[in-house]
């Protein structure tokens, strides 16, 4: 298991590394440098995060619906105070 965790965290920081230099050195290298080829195009330095802000949303929204769906509170129908208690509205008269 702390060898799972090692490797997660490698994984990270190696990405973070990756990403900041894609960010921060791909548009101060010149067209001729070596390392100019390794990063990819720079409007994807935007689009990758978006996107994976956008997944996590969705994950964390469809687990919050999944979770209020099957809970209790909304399985059986609610029945509002005023009635639990004997008060039935204001009475009409029909004219």
């Amino acid at each position: 298991m702390r060898v799972l965790g090692l490797l997660a965290l490698v994984l990270i920081v190696g990405s973070y590394i990756y990403y900041c230099s894609w960010l921060l050195l791909k548009p101060f290298l010149p067209e001729d440098h070596y390392s100019y080829y390794y990063f990819p195009d720079q409007k994807y330095v935007y689009y990758l995060p978006s996107l994976f802000l956008l997944l996590i949303l969705a994950m964390v929204m469809s687990t919050l619906g999944y979770i209020l769906i099957n809970s209790e509170a909304f399985s059986k129908p609610q029945v509002p105070p005023w009635v639990k208690y004997g008060y039935q509205g204001p009475k009409i008269s029909q004219q």
